[in-house]
């Protein structure tokens, strides 16, 4: 057995061995002569830039979006359309929150009407009903199921005015 170790280590350390030993000696001799112990400097010269012809300056720029090139000609004002908010209705307790902070914790059917449970970021949970408003886009509820409930939020751009678009917020599993 310690022969058997012995052969081993003799192995690893006849492996470690280099035959070019001889050269990094000569190396480093070379760098201790040198003015200041320094390695003598050898970085090839860097070839001259040449200048480019950007061809596309007169092109949209592909990290700005559509919308935001358009002219202001085009921008429209938050006036009255069809789908505007009704600024002179109260608001609701969750419309002060965004959508994506609201957590649907249950659903509940009560007298044949649905009614769904929405636990806000300030710890309170609070009952919904088709009709009631949620979320800081102007989200009326339109359908509760026992899963999840639809809404249809009502956002503004400069560029196409008021716009009607569908959200949803499913129970957390």
């Amino acid at each position: 057995m310690k022969r058997l170790m012995w052969v081993c280590c003799s192995i690893v350390v006849a492996g470690c061995s280099d035959a070019h030993l001889d050269q990094l000696d000569t190396t480093l001799a070379e760098i201790r002569r040198a003015p200041g112990g320094q390695a003598p400097d050898i970085i090839s010269p860097l070839p001259a830039p040449r200048p480019l012809d950007y061809r596309y300056a007169e092109v949209r720029s592909p990290f700005l979006a559509p919308e935001s090139v358009r002219s202001q000609d085009t921008l429209l004002q938050p006036e009255a359309s069809e789908f505007a908010p009704d600024q002179q209705r109260t608001t609701e307790p969750l419309e002060h929150f965004q959508l994506q902070s609201l957590r649907l914790v249950g659903t509940l059917g009560m007298g044949g009407q649905q009614v769904a449970l929405i636990a806000s970021p300030d710890g309170k949970v609070t009952s919904v009903r088709v009709g009631n408003y949620l979320g800081s886009n102007h989200g009326r509820i339109t359908r509760i199921t026992s899963q999840e409930i639809t809404l249809v939020e009502r956002v503004f751009s400069q560029q196409q005015g008021w716009q009607e678009r569908q959200a949803a917020l499913a129970i957390d599993e």
